[in-house]
């Protein structure tokens, strides 16, 4: 792949990885450099694409793999930094309602938040994520499901 047709790849990816990225680290800085330097290796390593057609698969599982160094050193925050607020939201929620979504998938567990986040901002099936992350696909499934009822528990007021 040259280095127009990466560029064009990333171009259209970008709003996707960034949101990804902000909802698994919990802090605009730590996604905004998570992401360069997902995309940064990604570039450096694009000779070693196969198929152009799994590109966005393969920028999102570099980027996925960015995000649990960061955590892993530390960087975890319980919620969302302001500055990510800028992220586009359902027309439906406020401000409050967002803050309140963030929170709550910020107190997720750091494998919990990359399968919901690639299945919510990636767009990605159960079977694709158990790929990327070396889980069978019902194993993303349950903690898929377990994840959005903990979200659902924490935003009604339960325990988490």
């Amino acid at each position: 792949m040259d280095a127009q047709a990466f560029a064009e790849r990333y171009r259209l990816l970008y709003g996707d990885l960034y949101r990804f990225a902000l909802c698994v680290t919990g802090n605009a800085h730590d996604a905004e450099d998570a992401v360069a330097e997902g995309v940064l290796a990604a570039y450096e390593h694009r000779g070693q694409l196969r198929r152009a057609e799994a590109f966005k698969s393969w920028l999102f599982q570099i980027v996925a793999n960015r995000c649990r160094r960061r955590l892993a050193v530390g960087k975890r925050c319980a919620a969302a930094d302001p500055e990510g607020l800028n992220a586009p939201v359902p027309a439906a929620l406020d401000g409050a309602d967002v803050l309140a979504v963030r929170g709550a998938f910020a107190a997720l567990g750091e494998s919990d938040r990359l399968v919901v986040g690639l299945s919510v901002f990636g767009g990605y099936n159960s079977r694709e994520i158990g790929a990327m992350m070396q889980m069978n696909p019902s194993t993303v499934r349950s903690r898929r499901k377990r994840a959005l009822e903990q979200m659902a528990s924490i935003l009604e007021g339960g325990v988490q």
